[in-house]
């Protein structure tokens, strides 16, 4: 079953809730990225004496290290986290949200809040539940197929003959 118009109707549609994203007031200058960094962050100190470090967020958010390190730089500048070589392994930096941070985090997670609450309150929670249940099951397909396809590559065989 070969229909591209619907194929075209998907791209489309997973492009625009690409740019989508997102966003706060402009005067957090923090885009979604690094409030997921924060988050990261504030769930560490509530939940564990011991510190972030690049690795776990790495790990934990599915970034690569060049883009936490960017963030972490980006974040460090405006002064909503601190680093410094952590004390019990020095090759390790440990991260950390200032007060500022703190501060800024929790009227964007306000933010983050009311707007997704509004979104689901208009779309409806039954399909809402529906909507991330069908987006979870393209998601662990689109997954499958491409880890199927680079298989075939690695093999020598082309998936689309």
């Amino acid at each position: 079953m070969e229909d591209n118009t619907l194929k075209e109707q998907l791209i489309q549609a997973l492009l625009r809730f690409k740019r989508l994203s997102m966003t706060f007031p402009p005067e957090y200058h923090v885009n979604v990225g690094e409030f997921f960094v924060m988050k990261k962050l504030e769930k560490n100190n509530l939940c564990s004496e011991s510190p972030v470090n690049v690795s776990d967020i790495h790990s934990n958010l599915h970034v690569t290290k060049p883009a936490v390190s960017q963030m972490l730089n980006s974040l460090e500048k405006k002064g909503y986290v601190s680093r410094a070589i952590d004390k019990t392994d020095r090759r390790r930096i440990s991260v950390t949200l200032t007060a500022e941070g703190m501060k800024v985090l929790k009227a964007m997670t306000q933010y983050m809040d009311q707007t997704l609450g509004t979104t689901v309150m208009r779309f409806g929670e039954e399909n809402t539940r529906q909507l991330i249940s069908l987006f979870t099951l393209l998601a662990d397909i689109s997954e499958d197929v491409q880890a199927e396809a680079m298989a075939a590559y690695r093999k020598g065989v082309n998936p689309i003959d």
